[in-house]
Protein backbone atom coordinates (compact mmCIF):
# COMPACT_ATOMS: atom_id res chain seq x y z
CA UNK A 1 0.00 0.00 0.00
CA UNK A 2 2.79 2.42 0.90
CA UNK A 3 4.39 2.40 -2.56
CA UNK A 4 0.98 2.94 -4.13
CA UNK A 5 0.22 5.73 -1.68
CA UNK A 6 3.59 7.34 -2.38
CA UNK A 7 2.89 7.25 -6.12
CA UNK A 8 -0.56 8.77 -5.56
CA UNK A 9 1.09 11.43 -3.43
CA UNK A 10 3.50 12.30 -6.25
CA UNK A 11 0.58 12.69 -8.64
CA UNK A 12 -1.40 14.73 -6.10
CA UNK A 13 1.52 17.17 -5.79
CA UNK A 14 1.37 17.70 -9.56
CA UNK A 15 -2.42 18.05 -9.56
CA UNK A 16 -2.49 20.40 -6.55
CA UNK A 17 0.67 22.55 -6.65
CA UNK A 18 1.36 24.55 -3.50
CA UNK A 19 -0.73 22.34 -1.22
CA UNK A 20 0.77 21.31 2.11
CA UNK A 21 1.18 17.66 3.15
CA UNK A 22 -1.80 17.90 5.51
CA UNK A 23 -4.05 19.02 2.64
CA UNK A 24 -2.66 16.43 0.23
CA UNK A 25 -3.28 13.69 2.81
CA UNK A 26 -6.91 14.80 3.08
CA UNK A 27 -7.24 14.76 -0.71
CA UNK A 28 -5.82 11.22 -0.75
CA UNK A 29 -8.16 10.07 2.03
CA UNK A 30 -5.45 9.26 4.59
CA UNK A 31 -4.06 10.88 7.72
CA UNK A 32 -0.95 13.03 7.51
CA UNK A 33 0.94 10.41 9.56
CA UNK A 34 0.02 7.69 7.05
CA UNK A 35 1.24 9.86 4.18
CA UNK A 36 4.47 10.61 6.07
CA UNK A 37 4.92 6.89 6.78
CA UNK A 38 4.61 6.20 3.03
CA UNK A 39 7.38 8.72 2.31
CA UNK A 40 9.97 6.81 4.38
CA UNK A 41 12.80 5.73 2.11
CA UNK A 42 12.28 8.76 -0.15
CA UNK A 43 12.52 12.16 1.59
CA UNK A 44 11.60 10.87 5.05
CA UNK A 45 13.20 8.67 7.71
CA UNK A 46 11.58 7.04 10.74
CA UNK A 47 12.99 7.87 14.17
CA UNK A 48 12.81 5.46 17.10
CA UNK A 49 13.44 7.71 20.11
CA UNK A 50 10.58 8.80 22.33
CA UNK A 51 9.43 12.40 22.20
CA UNK A 52 10.96 13.30 25.57
CA UNK A 53 14.44 12.23 24.46
CA UNK A 54 14.23 14.12 21.18
CA UNK A 55 12.90 17.29 22.79
CA UNK A 56 15.71 17.18 25.35
CA UNK A 57 18.35 16.81 22.63
CA UNK A 58 16.82 19.57 20.50
CA UNK A 59 18.15 21.99 23.12
CA UNK A 60 21.60 21.45 21.54
CA UNK A 61 20.71 22.50 17.97
CA UNK A 62 20.13 26.22 18.46
CA UNK A 63 17.28 28.26 17.01
CA UNK A 64 14.54 26.40 15.12
CA UNK A 65 11.07 27.22 13.82
CA UNK A 66 8.40 25.36 15.79
CA UNK A 67 4.92 24.85 14.35
CA UNK A 68 1.87 23.77 16.32
CA UNK A 69 -1.52 23.76 14.66
CA UNK A 70 -5.06 22.48 14.57
CA UNK A 71 -7.45 22.35 11.62
CA UNK A 72 -8.12 26.09 11.76
CA UNK A 73 -5.01 27.85 13.07
CA UNK A 74 -1.24 27.58 12.55
CA UNK A 75 1.18 28.99 15.17
CA UNK A 76 4.84 29.38 14.12
CA UNK A 77 7.52 30.50 16.57
CA UNK A 78 11.28 30.85 16.27
CA UNK A 79 13.17 29.87 19.39
CA UNK A 80 15.29 27.42 21.37
CA UNK A 81 14.25 24.31 23.30
CA UNK A 82 15.60 25.60 26.61
CA UNK A 83 14.14 25.51 30.13
CA UNK A 84 12.47 22.13 29.73
CA UNK A 85 10.37 20.41 32.38
CA UNK A 86 9.33 17.04 30.97
CA UNK A 87 8.21 15.00 33.98
CA UNK A 88 5.44 12.43 33.48
CA UNK A 89 2.86 12.77 30.73
CA UNK A 90 2.74 16.57 30.96
CA UNK A 91 5.65 18.76 30.03
CA UNK A 92 6.59 22.43 29.83
CA UNK A 93 9.12 24.32 27.75
CA UNK A 94 9.12 27.72 29.41
CA UNK A 95 10.53 30.58 27.39
CA UNK A 96 7.97 33.42 27.45
CA UNK A 97 8.36 35.75 24.46
CA UNK A 98 10.22 32.97 22.69
CA UNK A 99 9.42 29.21 22.55
CA UNK A 100 6.71 28.52 25.12
CA UNK A 101 5.02 25.08 25.02
CA UNK A 102 2.62 22.98 27.07
CA UNK A 103 3.00 19.29 26.18
CA UNK A 104 0.75 16.26 26.74
CA UNK A 105 3.29 13.60 25.87
CA UNK A 106 1.04 10.53 26.22
CA UNK A 107 -0.41 11.54 22.81
CA UNK A 108 3.00 11.63 21.05
CA UNK A 109 3.28 8.20 19.39
CA UNK A 110 5.40 8.44 16.21
CA UNK A 111 8.14 10.70 14.87
CA UNK A 112 9.82 11.20 11.51
CA UNK A 113 12.70 13.27 10.11
CA UNK A 114 12.19 14.91 6.71
CA UNK A 115 14.52 16.52 4.18
CA UNK A 116 12.34 18.11 1.52
CA UNK A 117 13.77 19.79 -1.56
CA UNK A 118 12.15 23.02 -2.72
CA UNK A 119 13.14 26.04 -4.83
CA UNK A 120 15.19 27.47 -1.96
CA UNK A 121 17.11 24.30 -1.18
CA UNK A 122 16.57 21.50 1.33
CA UNK A 123 14.13 21.97 4.21
CA UNK A 124 14.87 19.77 7.25
CA UNK A 125 12.26 18.96 9.89
CA UNK A 126 11.35 16.60 12.71
CA UNK A 127 7.62 15.88 12.91
CA UNK A 128 5.65 14.33 15.77
CA UNK A 129 2.26 12.60 15.34
CA UNK A 130 -0.44 11.15 17.57
CA UNK A 131 -2.48 7.93 17.45
CA UNK A 132 -5.09 9.62 15.28
CA UNK A 133 -2.47 10.36 12.62
CA UNK A 134 -2.50 14.11 13.20
CA UNK A 135 0.65 16.22 13.43
CA UNK A 136 1.10 17.52 16.98
CA UNK A 137 4.31 19.50 16.56
CA UNK A 138 6.85 20.16 13.81
CA UNK A 139 10.38 21.51 14.19
CA UNK A 140 12.19 23.06 11.21
CA UNK A 141 15.79 24.12 10.82
CA UNK A 142 16.55 27.81 10.23
CA UNK A 143 19.61 29.83 9.28
CA UNK A 144 20.36 29.99 13.02
CA UNK A 145 20.25 26.20 13.53
CA UNK A 146 23.44 24.24 14.18
CA UNK A 147 22.96 21.94 11.18
CA UNK A 148 25.74 19.44 12.04
CA UNK A 149 24.23 19.03 15.52
CA UNK A 150 20.79 18.55 13.94
CA UNK A 151 22.07 15.90 11.52
CA UNK A 152 23.90 14.09 14.32
CA UNK A 153 20.70 14.03 16.40
CA UNK A 154 18.74 12.50 13.51
CA UNK A 155 21.44 9.91 12.79
CA UNK A 156 21.56 8.86 16.47
CA UNK A 157 17.88 8.04 16.49
CA UNK A 158 17.24 6.52 13.07
CA UNK A 159 15.05 3.43 13.06
CA UNK A 160 16.16 0.52 10.91
CA UNK A 161 12.54 -0.38 10.31
CA UNK A 162 9.32 1.48 9.52
CA UNK A 163 6.67 -0.39 11.52
CA UNK A 164 3.01 0.10 10.68
CA UNK A 165 1.17 2.88 12.48
CA UNK A 166 -1.39 1.74 15.05
CA UNK A 167 -3.95 4.48 14.50
CA UNK A 168 -7.11 4.86 16.56
CA UNK A 169 -10.14 7.16 16.27
CA UNK A 170 -10.28 10.06 18.72
CA UNK A 171 -12.48 9.73 21.77
CA UNK A 172 -15.61 11.87 21.54
CA UNK A 173 -17.06 13.62 24.59
CA UNK A 174 -20.68 12.66 25.20
CA UNK A 175 -21.53 14.76 28.26
CA UNK A 176 -25.27 15.38 28.63
CA UNK A 177 -25.98 19.06 29.27
CA UNK A 178 -29.47 18.32 30.60
CA UNK A 179 -28.06 16.50 33.64
CA UNK A 180 -25.58 19.18 34.65
CA UNK A 181 -25.88 21.00 37.97
CA UNK A 182 -25.38 24.58 36.79
CA UNK A 183 -25.39 26.05 40.29
CA UNK A 184 -22.64 23.63 41.38
CA UNK A 185 -20.50 24.40 38.31
CA UNK A 186 -21.00 28.14 38.80
CA UNK A 187 -19.97 27.83 42.44
CA UNK A 188 -16.85 25.83 41.64
CA UNK A 189 -15.86 28.39 39.00
CA UNK A 190 -16.22 31.28 41.46
CA UNK A 191 -14.14 29.39 44.03
CA UNK A 192 -11.10 29.11 41.71
CA UNK A 193 -7.86 30.79 42.80
CA UNK A 194 -5.77 29.84 39.75
CA UNK A 195 -6.67 29.61 36.04
CA UNK A 196 -5.19 26.10 35.89
CA UNK A 197 -7.92 24.89 38.27
CA UNK A 198 -10.33 25.26 35.37
CA UNK A 199 -9.05 21.99 33.86
CA UNK A 200 -9.88 20.23 37.13
CA UNK A 201 -13.39 21.73 37.05
CA UNK A 202 -13.94 20.36 33.54
CA UNK A 203 -12.58 16.93 34.46
CA UNK A 204 -14.60 16.65 37.70
CA UNK A 205 -17.85 17.53 35.95
CA UNK A 206 -17.08 15.78 32.62
CA UNK A 207 -17.61 18.99 30.67
CA UNK A 208 -16.36 20.50 27.45
CA UNK A 209 -15.22 24.11 27.73
CA UNK A 210 -18.34 25.41 25.98
CA UNK A 211 -20.62 23.38 28.24
CA UNK A 212 -18.93 24.98 31.25
CA UNK A 213 -19.36 28.45 29.73
CA UNK A 214 -23.07 27.87 29.21
CA UNK A 215 -23.52 26.59 32.77
CA UNK A 216 -22.26 29.71 34.58
CA UNK A 217 -23.45 33.27 34.99
CA UNK A 218 -22.95 35.91 32.32
CA UNK A 219 -20.47 37.70 34.56
CA UNK A 220 -18.14 34.68 34.17
CA UNK A 221 -18.63 33.70 30.52
CA UNK A 222 -20.55 35.29 27.66
CA UNK A 223 -20.55 35.12 23.87
CA UNK A 224 -19.48 37.99 21.64
CA UNK A 225 -19.55 38.55 17.90
CA UNK A 226 -17.13 36.46 15.85
CA UNK A 227 -15.37 39.63 14.71
CA UNK A 228 -13.94 39.82 18.26
CA UNK A 229 -10.58 38.33 17.30
CA UNK A 230 -9.86 40.81 14.53
CA UNK A 231 -11.03 43.72 16.71
CA UNK A 232 -8.82 42.70 19.62
CA UNK A 233 -5.77 42.14 17.43
CA UNK A 234 -6.28 45.54 15.78
CA UNK A 235 -6.58 47.22 19.19
CA UNK A 236 -3.45 45.45 20.48
CA UNK A 237 -1.51 46.43 17.37
CA UNK A 238 -2.56 50.06 17.68
CA UNK A 239 -1.85 50.32 21.41
CA UNK A 240 1.19 48.01 21.38
CA UNK A 241 0.32 46.24 24.63
CA UNK A 242 1.64 42.71 24.94
CA UNK A 243 -0.86 39.90 24.50
CA UNK A 244 -0.72 36.10 24.61
CA UNK A 245 -1.98 33.85 21.80
CA UNK A 246 -2.47 30.12 22.51
CA UNK A 247 -2.96 27.63 19.66
CA UNK A 248 -3.01 23.91 20.34
CA UNK A 249 -4.20 20.40 19.69
CA UNK A 250 -4.62 17.33 21.89
CA UNK A 251 -0.85 16.94 22.39
CA UNK A 252 0.67 20.41 22.33
CA UNK A 253 -0.17 24.06 23.04
CA UNK A 254 2.15 26.78 21.72
CA UNK A 255 2.05 30.25 23.25
CA UNK A 256 3.07 33.61 21.81
CA UNK A 257 3.69 36.54 24.15
CA UNK A 258 4.46 39.98 22.78
CA UNK A 259 3.30 42.93 20.70
CA UNK A 260 1.54 42.56 17.34
CA UNK A 261 3.88 43.95 14.69
CA UNK A 262 2.06 43.30 11.43
CA UNK A 263 -1.58 42.28 11.02
CA UNK A 264 -2.78 41.21 7.59
CA UNK A 265 -6.27 39.81 6.87
CA UNK A 266 -6.36 37.96 3.55
CA UNK A 267 -9.06 35.91 1.81
CA UNK A 268 -10.83 34.72 4.97
CA UNK A 269 -7.61 34.33 6.97
CA UNK A 270 -6.27 36.49 9.80
CA UNK A 271 -2.47 36.62 9.61
CA UNK A 272 0.04 38.02 12.09
CA UNK A 273 3.57 38.50 10.75
CA UNK A 274 6.13 39.30 13.44
CA UNK A 275 9.85 38.89 12.96
CA UNK A 276 9.96 35.60 14.90
CA UNK A 277 6.29 34.67 15.17
CA UNK A 278 3.56 34.00 12.61
CA UNK A 279 -0.12 33.21 13.05
CA UNK A 280 -2.50 32.01 10.32
CA UNK A 281 -6.13 31.57 11.41
CA UNK A 282 -9.24 30.89 9.31
CA UNK A 283 -11.61 33.64 10.46
CA UNK A 284 -14.56 32.12 8.62
CA UNK A 285 -14.17 28.94 10.71
CA UNK A 286 -14.95 30.77 13.98
CA UNK A 287 -18.41 29.55 15.01
CA UNK A 288 -18.41 30.81 18.63
CA UNK A 289 -16.40 33.48 20.44
CA UNK A 290 -16.51 33.58 24.25
CA UNK A 291 -15.18 36.03 26.80
CA UNK A 292 -14.35 34.21 30.06
CA UNK A 293 -13.48 35.70 33.44
CA UNK A 294 -11.67 33.38 35.85
CA UNK A 295 -10.91 34.34 39.47
CA UNK A 296 -7.33 34.00 40.71
CA UNK A 297 -5.48 35.10 43.84
CA UNK A 298 -4.29 38.09 41.76
CA UNK A 299 -7.79 39.08 40.64
CA UNK A 300 -9.91 38.29 37.60
CA UNK A 301 -8.15 36.99 34.45
CA UNK A 302 -10.00 37.62 31.19
CA UNK A 303 -9.63 35.64 27.96
CA UNK A 304 -11.12 35.35 24.49
CA UNK A 305 -11.74 31.77 23.37
CA UNK A 306 -12.58 30.82 19.79
CA UNK A 307 -14.33 27.62 18.70
CA UNK A 308 -15.13 25.96 15.37
CA UNK A 309 -18.48 24.38 14.57
CA UNK A 310 -17.09 20.93 15.44
CA UNK A 311 -16.16 22.11 18.96
CA UNK A 312 -12.42 22.48 18.30
CA UNK A 313 -10.84 25.27 20.32
CA UNK A 314 -9.19 27.30 17.55
CA UNK A 315 -7.27 29.71 19.76
CA UNK A 316 -7.25 31.47 23.11
CA UNK A 317 -6.04 35.01 23.87
CA UNK A 318 -5.02 36.76 27.11
CA UNK A 319 -3.37 39.98 28.04
CA UNK A 320 0.27 39.41 29.02
CA UNK A 321 0.43 38.77 32.75
CA UNK A 322 3.20 37.83 35.16
CA UNK A 323 2.33 35.51 38.05
CA UNK A 324 1.60 37.59 41.15
CA UNK A 325 0.53 40.64 39.14
CA UNK A 326 -3.02 41.79 38.38
CA UNK A 327 -4.39 41.61 34.85
CA UNK A 328 -3.16 44.16 32.33
CA UNK A 329 -5.42 47.24 32.34
CA UNK A 330 -5.16 47.85 28.59
CA UNK A 331 -6.25 44.31 27.80
CA UNK A 332 -9.21 44.49 30.15
CA UNK A 333 -10.32 47.78 28.57
CA UNK A 334 -9.95 46.33 25.07
CA UNK A 335 -12.17 43.37 25.99
CA UNK A 336 -14.69 45.62 27.76
CA UNK A 337 -14.94 47.89 24.71
CA UNK A 338 -15.51 44.86 22.53
CA UNK A 339 -18.29 43.55 24.76
CA UNK A 340 -20.02 46.95 24.94
CA UNK A 341 -19.87 47.26 21.15
CA UNK A 342 -21.37 43.79 20.81
CA UNK A 343 -24.25 44.50 23.21
CA UNK A 344 -25.00 47.80 21.51
CA UNK A 345 -25.26 46.01 18.17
Amino acid sequence: MSNTLYERYQQAKIDHPGKYARDLAAILGVSEAELTHARVGHDTRRLQADARTLLTELEQVGVTKSITRNSYAVHEQMGRYRNQHLNGHAGLILNPRELDLRLFLNHWTSVFAMSETNKRGVRHSIQFFDQQGDALHKVYTTEETDLPAWMALVERHLSEENPALALQPAEVSTADETTQDHAKIDGEWRAMTDVHQFFQLLSRNKLTRQQAFRAVGDDLAYQVDNSALSQLLEAAQQQQNEIMIFVGNRGCVQIFTGQIERLMPQEGWINVFNRRFTLHLIEDAIAESWITRKPTKDGIVTSLELFAADGTQIAQLYGQRTEGQPEQTQWREQVAALAAKDIAA
